[in-house]
């Protein structure tokens, strides 16, 4: 998927990426204080493949869950337009 949409940071309210503490309460919290934009943690590429996609009705968001059950990502729609997600590539010697 290719979005199209540029991404302004002039004159921007920004949640700068900090390290445990970019999940989805900080994110809506900061929007809340007047944040127009907000980054998730730092995610590893292979952790998100390893994800299975999950509608959480009772919260109203969406989880990207890993296999033993932990939840990697969650957001909702409220945070659409607001979030950056950040990944990363995960370099492995062989």
């Amino acid at each position: 998927m290719t979005v199209n949409t540029p991404l302004c940071f002039r004159g921007k309210n920004i949640l700068a990426p900090m390290v445990r503490v970019g999940t989805l309460p900080m994110r809506l919290l900061a929007l809340d204080y007047g944040a127009d934009i907000v980054y998730c943690e730092e995610l590893i590429d292979i952790k998100m493949l390893q994800c299975k996609r999950v509608i959480n009705e009772v919260l109203e968001t969406v989880d990207f869950v890993a296999p033993n059950e932990r939840v990697v990502f969650r957001t909702c729609e409220r945070e659409r337009h607001s979030v950056v997600f950040q990944m990363v590539r995960n370099y492995q010697k062989y």
